[in-house]
Formats: structure tokens, sequence, C-alpha cells
């Protein structure tokens, strides 16, 4: 819908009518940039005059073709506005009616033509932002409202799929990814550029667009940014606004999804708004991909507990270790949301208060359900640091592939990680920066919210219950397993798949490349903390006794090249359990290839999957 469809030489006698064609293709819109004046180099859609004895639909769909290159066809009328430009005077200089025409794409790629500079495809939320005018941005809101409500009546409402990557890593260019490589790549990208600009980001949301509070959470002085005040005050703005809208989305999504009366179409567009823009926040930290490098930005605002500080919050679980992971005497109620259809079967979600009040968060998962199974065995995933896959719209390629064999997944929102993030820090940061009394007081709430999920499963569904961990997910399912002697039977899983697992806090925290791409290390030797000092807290952090549990329900995946949790860890677990051999699969593989192997061959997972539904 152009704000005028065209430049008249004269002041205009009366109103014309343009038209305006707005084309989705599943959820995405068909943009075109003007190229000419008025509005030369503005976002909008393809549109323009009604010709002499063509239809509103004939004119839109031309006017698509002639701009975009694409083909498509009519829907319906959407709505019709207004578009009046006056003088300085006041006086009319052009005013159009225009009727936009919602359209559904057929075919061809968008290539600029006509009069426009360039086409493409775009979210509604890149639309929001790249579109000037608010009555354009309006009118797309409302397609997209009408266009949810018309594919509930056709019962199409349903989430979108995630990105499928097994195809392409199934491919030689997938096997290659896999590799020990692939792991020096990503620790570089990590240190260089991952946790610099995550710490930035953080710094720029809880700056709320001002400058000086930016350095401020930065501990940088503004006069050494030189020329870059302009750009990053633009990023930051913008920075803004997305957080503004992300909560926004948040709010409408909780309203909604606790709502046992909204349509179900609005509901689903709720969440399909909430993960939009939480993946356009979470991905704005591309906007430093330059800049915390290049100003030396800490991986972490570092907040190293003296050893009198830990003692005060933790000493008497130290003291009495076997109970210092009892649950709660009342376990808390868990509340569950609507349940929305999707690809493989269901989701929804489910809280409660965590019982762990130093992460001052509840406790949030979202539950995959498979569709047409009957009481599934359920598996409770745990994942690693920094990993937020509810807030972006990548592949959940474990996820999806144990759910396609019957069983119900529970992903687990970590603390700190996600919604339950602290203000003014990224995912992960504070169980990292204050270690080790931030990592006590994650595994306290991880390890018990586990136990209270487990029992819920159980109350839910009759069909086994097992537990899978990534990275410090795997270590936190270890280490509940080997505390869960004393939680009822409800709590307590029948099988383990732990993915780059191991053991010694001192070791990862001192030895791990992980820990020293943070810098961790460093960190904590300033603060006093030597191997010794830290591996005095075993107890709480390590599995050191057998889990209670069949051990020959263990599976375990291995990367000997691993040296973040170290490879040594896990195979020193695997023994002392006595976990078949057969079920520790040892890839040559690091961390990070290890995972990305699992898309190539997901024997391990296939496995484990075969043995909860034999139990």
């Amino acid at each position: 819908m152009p704000e005028d469809s065209g430049s008249p030489k004269a002041r205009m006698d009366r109103p014309r009518i343009g038209v305006g064609a707005v084309v989705w293709r599943d959820d995405r819109l068909l943009l075109i940039q003007r190229g000419k004046a008025p509005q030369a180099g503005q976002w909008s859609i393809p549109g323009g005059s009604q010709e002499l004895g063509e239809t509103l639909f004939e004119a839109a769909l031309r006017e698509t073709l002639e701009e975009a290159g694409v083909e498509a066809e009519a829907v319906g009328i959407l709505t019709a506005v207004d578009s009046i430009h006056r003088d300085a005077d006041g006086g009319v200089e052009w005013h159009y009616t225009i009727i936009d025409v919602e359209c559904e794409w057929r075919s061809g790629e968008p290539v600029a033509g006509d009069d426009a500079a360039a086409a493409r495809w775009a979210t509604l939320e890149e639309a929001d932002a790249l579109i000037e005018w608010p009555e354009l941005r309006r009118v797309l809101h409302l397609s997209a409202r009408q266009r949810h409500q018309r594919q509930r009546r056709q019962g199409q409402v349903r989430l979108k799929p995630r990105p499928d990557l097994m195809r392409l890593m199934r491919t030689p260019l997938g096997r290659l990814v896999a590799r020990p490589w692939f792991d020096g790549m990503s620790l570089a990208l990590l240190r260089g550029w991952f946790l610099p600009a995550s710490r930035s980001l953080a710094a720029a949301i809880a700056a709320e667009g001002d400058l000086h509070r930016f350095c401020a959470e930065l501990e940088i002085a503004p006069e050494v940014l030189g020329k870059r005040p302009l750009w990053l005050g633009r990023t930051l703005r913008d920075i803004s606004r997305l957080t503004e809208q992300h909560r926004q989305a948040d709010a409408e999504w909780q309203r909604l999804l606790f709502s046992t009366t909204a349509p179900l179409a609005d509901v689903v567009a709720a969440e399909e708004a909430r993960l939009d823009a939480a993946s356009a926040l979470t991905t704005s930290r591309l906007r430093f991909a330059l800049f915390g490098n290049n100003r030396k930005i800490p991986a972490c605002r570092w907040a190293i507990p003296t050893v009198a500080e830990v003692d005060d919050r933790h000493g008497a679980r130290l003291a009495d270790s076997e109970n210092a992971y009892r649950l709660p005497d009342l376990l808390p109620v868990i509340e569950e949301t609507r349940r929305l259809p999707s690809e493989l079967g269901t989701d929804h979600w489910v809280t409660f208060p965590s019982p762990e009040p130093a992460v001052a968060s509840a406790c949030w998962a979202r539950v995959f359900t498979p569709a047409d199974v009957v009481n599934p065995p359920t598996v409770v995933h745990l994942h690693g640091v920094c990993m937020e896959p509810d807030h972006l719209r990548g592949p959940l390629t474990e996820i999806e592939s144990l759910v396609r064999r019957g069983l119900r997944v529970v992903l687990v929102e970590a603390p700190w990680h996600g919604r339950r993030k602290r203000h003014g820090s990224y995912a992960g940061e504070p169980m990292v920066a204050s270690t080790p009394l931030g990592a006590l007081d994650h595994l306290s709430a991880a390890v018990r919210e586990v136990a209270i999920l487990t029992r819920w499963a159980r109350q839910t569904s009759t069909g086994a219950v097992g537990w899978s961990g990534i990275s410090f997910g795997a270590l936190t399912a270890q280490l509940a397993a080997t505390h869960s002697g004393s939680w009822p039977a409800a709590c307590r899983p029948d099988a383990l798949l732990l993915f780059t697992t191991s053991e010694g806090i001192e070791d990862i925290a001192f030895g791990g490349s992980f820990a020293r791409a943070f810098g961790l290390d460093r960190a904590l030797a300033a603060a006093g903390w030597d191997e010794a000092a830290l591996s005095r807290w075993r107890p709480l952090t390590d599995p050191v006794g057998r889990p209670e549990m069949d051990t020959g329900n263990v599976f375990m995946v291995l990367g000997s090249k691993d040296d973040v949790t170290p490879f040594a860890g896990g195979q020193a677990i695997a023994r002392r359990w006595g976990v078949p051999e057969a079920q520790v699969h040892v890839r040559p593989q690091g961390h990070f290839s290890v995972p990305a192997g699992l898309m190539v061959d997901g024997a391990p997972i296939a496995d484990f999957a075969e043995r909860l539904l034999a139990l």
C-alpha cells in the first residue's frame, strides 16, 4: 500500500483510486523499495493506480508482477485507507483512496522491476522495522490476523515447523562439519565474537537507548568510542525498540496462552509473534559483531565470590551433602497453558516456582507431545550454557527426532536463560560470572526442577520417563541421578541419555577450553580460587556416587577430542557406573562437532528412544 500511488504534476481536484497488494508466502510478506520520488528509498508493498477497464484484483496482480516479478492469486478485499498529502498552507496536493487486496503467492521470486529499487520477502516483524508509514504497518497486522482466522476456519491453524537441517547434514557437507576442525572454529567464534557481542547486547538492553548507560554497563568511557556514537546511537534505539516489541509480545503470549476462551487462531498467532520477537532480539547481537572485538569487551561482567561468601550460602549443604538436593515437603503446583497444534502433534508450556530462591525466576518448560500416541514415554531434556532454543527460530533436531519416535519431550529453560534471564545479563552469564557460587545456585535449582517435572510427567502419562542433557545439561542430569535416592520414586528417572558430559569442576573451570574462552580460569585465579579450593565443592557439583537407577539404561555420547567437558571425565563416569560398553558411544569429535554428528548419525538417540518405549 504505497503512501501515494504516483507523482501528480498538478494539484488534484478529486480523489483517485489506488490499489495495494498484500502478498503472503507462508509467514512472509512481499515488500518493494521505491526507486523513484516521492518516497524514494522507502519500503512498501506493490501497488499503484487502477487503470481504466481493470478490476481491483487485476490491478493488484498486475502491479505485483510488474514491480516484483511475482505471480499471485487474489483472495479478497482487505481494507481501504486514505492517503492525503497537504502543502505548507494546508491545501490538498493529492488524495488517493487506496484499496488493499490480500493475495497468496503462486510462483516467482522477488526481482525489482518497473519503478522498484528492490524487492524481498519479509516476516511481519521485519516489515515493522522496514516500513515507515504507520498506517501500512497497521494494515499488514490486520491482514495477518484475518489470515490466521481464515486458516482456522479451513482447519489449518498450527504452529510453523522449525528449520530442518537433517537433509543437509546427511550430505557430504554435513559430514565435513561433524569433524574436530569445527570445534576450533566454534571456540574461536565464541571467544572473539559471540561472548563480547552477547555482553554488548545485554548492556544495550539495560541501557534502554541511552549511550552513557550503555558505556557504564560495559565499564568503558564514551570518549574512547571515537566516531562510533552515531552508529551506536542508532543501534541502541533499534535494540530498545526490539526489546519493547519482545516485552509486549511476551505479555500478550502469556495472556492468551493461559486463556480458556481465546480463539485458537489468536493463541497460535501470539506464539508466533512471541517467537519472532524473541528471535529478532536475540539475533540482534549480530549488530555488535565487530564492536565487541574491537573494543575488547570482556566475556562477562565478573562477580567472582570469596570463599566466605560461598560458605555462607552453601556451607550447610556441603556439610550434609547427602541431603543437599532434598526436595521440598510440599512440591509446587504446575500450571499448564493451552495446547497448540504443531506439525508433530501439540506444543504447550508448563511453569512453576523454582525451589531455589537465588535464581529469582519461575521454571518454564515447553512440552512437545506426539500426535495420536496414548500415554507416551517422556524425556525431560536439559540444554547447555548460553543456549536458548525457545527464543530462536532454529532447528530442534534431537527434540523432533524423539517426538517422531512417539516420545513426549519436556524442553526445560535453564536458570538465567530464555525468559529466565536476569536483566542486564545474557543467557547463562550469571552462572559463569559468579562461579562457583553461580554454578551452585544454578545446580540447586535445576536438579530439583527436573525432579518436579518428572513427577508431573508421571502424573500425566503412564509411560516411562528419561532424562537427556547436553554439556552443562548433562552435568545437571547426572548429578540429579546420583542425588535422587531421597526423592519419591515418582521423581526418579528410568533412563539417561548424556551428551558430552564430564566430571571435575576444577578441571572444567581451569582446564576446559570453554572456561578459558570466557576467561574464567584467569578470573578465578585473580579472586584467589585454585583447583584445590574448587575441588572441595565436588560433592555438590559432581556425580561422586552411583545413580539411583538401573545403569543398564544409561546411554552416553562422548567426543574423544572434547576438551570443553574433558573426555577423560566422561569415560571415568561410564566405568565407575558400569554403563554397558555398547551404550557408550565414543566419537572422534569435539564438544561442538558431537551434536553436529548426531544429525549425521542419530543411532544413540534411536537406541535411547527404543529403550524408553520398551520400559
